[in-house]
């Protein structure tokens, strides 16, 4: 079964574009990742940054997690840039009402 995983990133006052600049460099090489089937960056308002992910798998999520060859660059590079640690929420899909249903 797949996994999302919804991810919030606060930027510190002034740095949310410091940060996407980080982050547009590196999502590319996510999307090349065993079993990633979204990897897509969202922006609120106040300047949260969210990241929408969908594995294909709990163990490609896992992996991404453990094991990603960009995780450290882009904590070195948006730590500093960052109120805190990224919260990750992961979520079971619950298909319903069609392909609209599901992500």
């Amino acid at each position: 079964m797949s996994v999302v995983n919804l991810v919030r990133a606060v930027p510190k006052p002034g740095q949310t574009q410091a940060v996407l600049d980080v982050l547009r460099e590196l999502v590319p090489i996510v999307h090349e990742e065993q079993g990633c089937e979204l990897y897509a960056l969202h922006e609120r308002a106040d300047g949260e940054i969210w990241f929408v992910e969908k594995w294909a798998s709990a163990e490609d999520a896992a992996r991404h997690g453990a094991s990603s060859s960009i995780l450290p660059i882009l904590a070195e590079r948006t730590s500093p840039l960052l109120t805190g640690i990224p919260e990750i929420i992961e979520l079971a899909p619950v298909p319903a009402g069609g392909g609209k249903g599901a992500l």
